[in-house]
């Protein structure tokens, strides 16, 4: 029995901020996880530092909050994934965080320091392709992030109309014909009479 080695998990690292965009992240990330034996998610939420001279009080109540924020976390977590996986159950390995800063910063790091494959985080947009504006945290980690960043949003297709008929793949073709059809696709090492010809 072979046992799996935690430098080969595929490490998500979501941003949580307790709010929709937050829940969209999560849920695409379960999603994400589920696809993958070997997934290792990374819950984060990020508190605001106390200031550059913090009191002995300021220090007490950010010693708080990111104790309220890390038992909140894993329990919006666990909401979030009643709501998208209504009456499943799985394992899944979860590492929650609470790290103190800037959110964008403190995403990227907690990502640098797990080895992440990937980053996922919410965003707030306005209706309409045209209008969508990402919200902040978001639009800096697709700036500065080192890895690939996957900006989760609430999939909502019904009542957007669907093209016709679908475009031919080059002009003069004739589009019913089955030309979209699928293939299973192997990938891999190429045989030595197929890598002659590359």
């Amino acid at each position: 029995m072979t046992t799996e080695s935690p430098r080969s998990r595929y490490r998500i690292v979501i941003g949580v901020d307790f709010q929709k965009t937050g829940d969209d992240a999560i849920a695409d990330a379960l999603r994400l996880a589920r696809e993958h034996t070997n997934a290792e998610l990374h819950a984060v939420n990020v508190v605001r530092s106390a200031g550059p001279s913090p009191t002995a009080d300021d220090l007490a109540k950010m010693s708080r909050e990111m104790e309220d924020a890390l038992a909140a976390m894993k329990e919006r977590v666990h909401d979030v994934c009643e709501r998208a996986f209504p009456g499943e159950e799985w394992d899944q390995h979860m590492v929650f965080h609470v790290r103190v800063g800037e959110p964008a910063n403190a995403l990227h790091q907690v990502a640098i320091d797990y080895d992440a494959s990937l980053l996922v985080v919410g965003t707030h947009a306005r209706r309409g392709l045209e209008k969508m504006v990402l919200g902040s945290v978001a639009e800096e980690l697709m700036k500065m992030a080192h890895l690939p960043v996957l900006v989760a949003r609430e999939r909502t297709l019904g009542g957007l109309p669907r093209s016709e008929r679908p475009e031919p793949p080059r002009e003069g073709v004739d589009i019913h014909d089955d030309v979209h059809r699928s293939e299973l696709v192997r990938f891999g090492r190429r045989g030595s009479h197929i890598a002659g010809l590359i």
